[in-house]
């Protein structure tokens, strides 16, 4: 095997990877502890994630040959590694008279970068995160990454940065235990495609006893097991820390299926298949029967084109600030470097662009995309020969319980009639119950939620962000960044908001989302206010 500069084969890498991961900081988990830092306003409490040193350089002194110059040695030869092991890489590099296209696979498969695929809407090649929490479109956070796996995980993505500045995507997808749990063993822990999550018939053992409004039959679960449906992350800056720890300022764009696991040792990497509201990919007609099954053949290349139109939003939905560190270089940080006070200014939720421009193009591919849907719903395209194909994939993860509307809640006095169902009304009625609730409580709304008030509600006793989003934005993805928003904000009240995270994540609709969000305000209104019926 002929090998040159700038290539390296699999055996070569997964012998310095496993190097690198011996010099790697020691750890116990694979995210460490949350620890909550509040402000000194009174009115809003932002979490940061950050992890402790496991070992006190204070009581160990400055001596020679100490435990500080031992420490300082293997990083030298950590970051040593990490320069050559994680160098970007580029078919140029391949000298000349040795460009065969075997030798060319090397340079660009030792670590291909995650990459949609618009004709299937999936992003292939992720790599995943698997931690014991959960995310939801829309959020943003501040990342300290310790353990070996995934500094070498994140440090091998850093190492694709493309110089069009490509977007660096991962995977984050709930592991109750992170690493620990993934090496225990257990069938329930292993990473599954929701093909096989809908084939196994423990999935729902340990599982609650309520059940979902629409599906009385299925079980809500515990979240006791590994995930299938997680959040595509997207890396917005970067920093090395001096003990070979990353800080990643990440934002969450899209929520995601696991559709192929394609490794797992020593991260996982899968193919996955971006997950749309029903309100963004609609298959069935408004003429149409409501019954009528609709061919998952018909539905794959449809999904393609409306993921790709989706994507074509996000340089306005999501700004791109930059950690608050001053110009990148080749210095690495230390932990009294850091300014957690300002860090967590940029957090929980995203903000969005002040540029627009890209919303032409995006809406000119929405339209694109709309209108080949209707032309082929109004051919029957949809339907025909149904027997030869299967259920859309949508369907079959809300028919076996994969995703599932919010569970209702009893005894509270509602502001709407059980059969409202436009998303217009379901945003207005939720916006006077998030007013209500401000005005009970003394809570203001933060910048990146006000920015999502219609224009025609400015009589509200909140005040209009200053920073009006664009009138070419369509409402819908303002109604749908509200519905992952709005019940985030009350996450950590009563039961009805704790621990239920993984409910946004897995509800099929911007309306089903709207409609949980607008019962759980009501709720809490009624409490503060002592309507029960």
């Amino acid at each position: 095997m002929r090998t040159s500069l700038g290539t390296k084969p699999r055996s070569i890498m997964s012998a310095a990877a496993i190097i690198l991961l011996c010099f790697m900081p020691f750890s116990v988990s694979a995210f460490a502890t949350i620890q909550q830092q509040a402000l000194h306003a009174p009115t809003k409490t932002i979490r940061i994630h950050t992890t402790l040193s496991l070992s006190n350089s204070d009581n160990n002194g400055g001596d020679d040959g100490g435990i500080d110059d031992f420490e300082s040695n293997r990083m030298d030869i950590v970051r040593s590694l990490q320069k050559s092991f994680y160098m970007p890489e580029s078919p140029t590099a391949i000298p000349d008279g040795d460009n065969d296209d075997e030798t060319a696979s090397y340079v660009t498969s030792s670590c291909p970068r995650a990459q949609l695929d618009e004709s299937t809407g999936k992003i292939i090649n992720l790599p995943l995160w698997r931690v014991g929490w959960i995310e939801t479109p829309g959020r943003r956070n501040c990342l300290n990454v310790h353990e070996g796996i995934y500094t070498h995980m994140f440090e091998s993505i850093l190492s694709t940065q493309s110089e069009t500045n490509d977007p660096l995507y991962f995977g984050h997808l709930y592991l109750p235990g992170g690493t620990k749990a993934a090496k225990s063993g257990e069938e329930r822990y292993r990473l599954k495609t929701w093909r096989e999550e809908l084939d196994d018939d423990d999935r729902f053992d340990n599982y609650s006893k309520s059940s979902t409004l629409n599906a009385p039959d299925i079980s809500t679960p515990s979240v006791d097991r590994s995930a299938v449906v997680g959040c595509l992350m997207q890396i917005v800056d970067h920093r090395r820390m001096e003990d070979g720890r990353l800080m990643l300022l990440v934002q969450a764009v899209e929520r995601f299926v696991v559709d192929e696991v394609l490794e797992t040792l020593p991260y996982s990497v899968a193919n996955v298949q971006i997950l749309l509201d029903k309100e963004d990919l609609q298959f069935k007609g408004d003429d149409n029967d409501k019954n009528e099954q609709v061919d998952e053949n018909f539905c794959k290349y449809l999904r393609g084109d409306a993921v790709t139109a989706s994507f074509f939003y996000h340089d306005y939905e999501f700004n791109k600030p930059k950690l608050p560190l001053g110009e990148k270089n080749n210095s690495y940080l230390s932990k009294d470097d850091v300014p957690w006070l300002e860090i967590s200014n940029l957090l929980p939720f995203a903000g969005y662009s002040s540029d627009d421009v890209s919303l032409n193009a995006a809406n000119e591919k929405s339209s694109s995309m709309q209108e080949s849907l209707l032309s082929s719903i109004n051919n029957g395209d949809a339907s025909s020969n149904f027997a030869e194909g299967e259920l859309s994939m949508e369907e079959q993860l809300f028919n076996g319980g994969i995703l599932w509307d919010p569970p209702s809640i009893q005894n509270v006095i509602v502001r709407r009639s059980l059969d409202t169902s436009d998303c217009d009304a379901l945003e207005t009625l939720l916006w006077l119950a998030m007013d209500d609730f401000c005005r009970a409580t003394g809570f203001n709304l933060p910048e990146e939620v006000r920015v999502l008030m219609p224009p025609e509600m400015d009589y509200l006793d909140q005040m209009p962000s200053e920073h009006a989003l664009s009138p070419l934005y369509p409402k819908i993805r303002r109604q749908r960044r509200l519905s992952y928003l709005a019940p985030a904000l009350i996450e950590n009240l009563e039961e009805v908001g704790k621990g239920i995270r993984h409910i946004w994540l897995n509800t099929p609709s911007t309306n089903a989302r709207l409609r949980g969000a607008l019962e759980r305000y009501d709720y809490l209104n009624n409490k503060l206010m002592g309507q029960f019926e």
